[in-house]
């Protein structure tokens, strides 16, 4: 038996055998057409890309997913009518003289080379999507029809290496429940669909088509990111109980959506959920969330040809603050730097980057793109509930600084004759120790907090959260990480203003009673964890908080332990 942690996509679990499929490599001879098969070439390749493209439509009609999931397939059907897309097939038809295949199989290199050679995560899924049409196009030209899924058994597992949107369509379509990939990204177009879709899924397992053999037994744990191949009898019999369980929870669950999350003793917790993408907001919906937490923004400004205009940013601001009405909508502002760049902002390399330039001091570097994105948002906060929330605060002087952007933003838009909501909320991050330890001077000039735990624990123990030879020291509940929530809870309330959750830890199990016992009444959570933690907080009563506000500051990590492990584990393992 052997058990590999992995990057869960979906959550769920899931007891079956391995079915591998290998990435079809196409061998296609590098013979060059003469002058009059020119024509005939162009015409198989537009034929082809009509084809693809009609499939891809018949798809987006039989299949009932919501709009914007269907945006993501439709990415697609764009690919296909790219017109740098399509210049440079004709330019190797014309110039070349390569046969349709083989122009296909150049042009597409071409552009995923690209974006590999830019050397970031987000540019790497983006050439997935290109990747994936140029296999629908080759296979429609070379008369491949691909895997056969409706040889598929309802106890098989999907093996792949790198996950495509067409793939995910299949699985879909063929009701294939649960796969595993070498490799893909939590927010990759795949992914998405995954989740869109209830696949369960896991993925980030280097060389897993070399350790998995074909039909071997394996369990998918994606509520625990990991991936159990051969599993002995008794870890069978575990999981089989753990499976009827998690299946009966998630249809009591679904039955409770509409309310809103409570303690046993009536108390009323917000719970917000946190969204990468526009796209996910139908997801948010379907949960009935008490609104967005946090909206993350660097989509905007990754993977694109040009730096978003301000209206390009208005329209998905006020289009998800209507979907989402009349529930908060927390707009972080830009967090570039540190593993997030834009080649549309070229920047100095630095030494040490999660300690550089990122966050606020990126946008305050770049003070006109800032104020575009400050000006979107005002203009969408007109009739709606949304806040702006500022990454990687220190103190209060880097918040006075960025309110005084938007106070020239409100001067310019206020000249123009724009309408926005001039009591905007304005809040902060607390991310980093200095601005836990500044909490109470913060307190008094912003209008809420949120703490970001991922970063809080990463700065404070000074472990790299992305080291996994560091992994045991990353300790999200470390006493000085405890100290310093205590620290801006006790802040924020001495001055009346609202303070949230909105790292790794509100999605937890572990850590829901324990931050709610410290004093939290919203947590903004992965969408995934919504149920999960909306039942959690069902058992916690006032027993829980009286337990936690007798902890003295000077606890140490065997107490902590004891608390979160032993002492509050009736409140979550339920």
């Amino acid at each position: 038996m052997r058990v590999l942690e992995c990057l869960s996509i979906n959550p769920g679990v899931f007891i079956g055998r391995a079915k591998l499929i290998r990435c079809r490599k196409y061998h296609i001879e590098k013979t060059q057409i003469v002058e009059e098969e020119r024509e005939s070439e162009l015409e198989l390749l537009l034929s082809a890309i009509d084809l693809v493209e009609s499939d891809i439509q018949n798809y987006l009609d039989q299949y009932q997913i919501s709009e914007t999931d269907k945006d993501i397939i439709r990415i697609h059907q764009l690919i296909l009518r790219d017109p740098e897309v399509l210049a440079l097939l004709e330019h190797e038809l014309k110039e070349k003289s390569s046969s349709a295949p083989q122009a296909v199989l150049n042009a597409f290199n071409q552009i995923v080379q690209q974006f590999r050679e830019l050397d970031n995560d987000f540019f790497a899924q983006r050439a997935v999507d290109y990747k994936d049409v140029a296999h629908r196009l080759l296979g429609s030209l070379l008369g491949d029809t691909g895997e056969d899924y409706s040889a598929w058994e309802p106890d098989q597992i999907a093996i792949v290496q790198e996950i495509s949107p067409s793939q995910v369509t299949n699985f879909a379509s063929f009701n294939i429940p649960a796969y595993c990939s070498e490799r893909g990204a939590y927010n990759s177009h795949a992914s998405i669909l995954t989740r869109a879709m209830n696949i369960t899924a896991l993925s980030a397992i280097p060389q897993l088509l070399e350790l998995v053999e074909e039909d071997e037994t394996l369990i998918i744990d994606a509520l625990n990111s990991r991936l159990i191949i051969s599993p002995d009898e008794a870890t069978l019999n575990q999981y089989r109980e753990l499976l009827e369980k998690y299946d009966r929870q998630q249809e009591e669950l679904k039955g409770a959506a509409g309310q809103s999350a409570r303690t046993l003793s009536g108390r009323r917790i917000k719970l917000m959920c946190n969204i990468e993408l526009p796209q996910e907001i139908d997801r948010i919906l379907e949960l009935k969330a008490d609104g967005i937490g946090l909206f993350r923004t660097e989509f905007l400004y990754m993977g694109k040809k040009h730096l978003p205009t301000e209206e390009e940013q208005y329209q998905i601001y006020t289009g998800i603050a209507k979907k989402m009405a009349p529930h908060p909508v927390t707009i972080r502002t830009f967090d570039l730097g540190g593993d997030k760049l834009t080649h549309l902002i070229p920047s100095p390399r630095e030494e040490n980057p999660y300690l550089g330039c990122r966050g606020i001091r990126f946008s305050l570097a770049h003070k006109e793109v800032f104020k575009t994105q400050i000006r979107a948002i005002l203009r969408a906060s007109t009739d709606s509930n949304i806040k702006v929330m500022f990454p990687m605060i220190n103190d209060s002087e880097d918040f006075l600084k960025a309110r005084a952007i938007v106070l020239e933003c409100m001067k310019e838009l206020d000249g123009k004759g724009e309408t926005y909501d001039t009591d905007i909320d304005l809040g902060v991050m607390i991310e980093v120790p200095s601005a836990a330890l500044c909490a109470e001077e913060l307190a008094h000039v912003c209008d809420f907090f949120s703490i970001g735990t991922n970063d809080l624990v990463q700065y404070t123990l000074a472990v790299d959260r992305n080291n996994e030879n560091l992994s045991s020291q990353y300790i999200q509940h470390h006493p000085a990480v405890i100290n310093l929530i205590r620290f801006s809870i006790n802040a924020a309330r001495k001055n009346s203003i609202p303070v949230s959750v909105c790292g790794e830890m509100a999605s937890i199990d572990e850590y829901v009673p324990l931050l709610i016992g410290l004093g939290i009444n919203e947590l903004s959570i992965n969408p995934t964890a919504c149920f999960r933690v909306k039942n959690i907080i069902s058992h916690c009563d006032d027993t829980l908080d009286s337990v936690i506000k007798k902890l003295p500051e000077t606890i140490t990590l065997p107490e902590i332990e004891t608390l979160v492990f032993k002492t509050l584990a009736p409140y979550y393992q339920i």
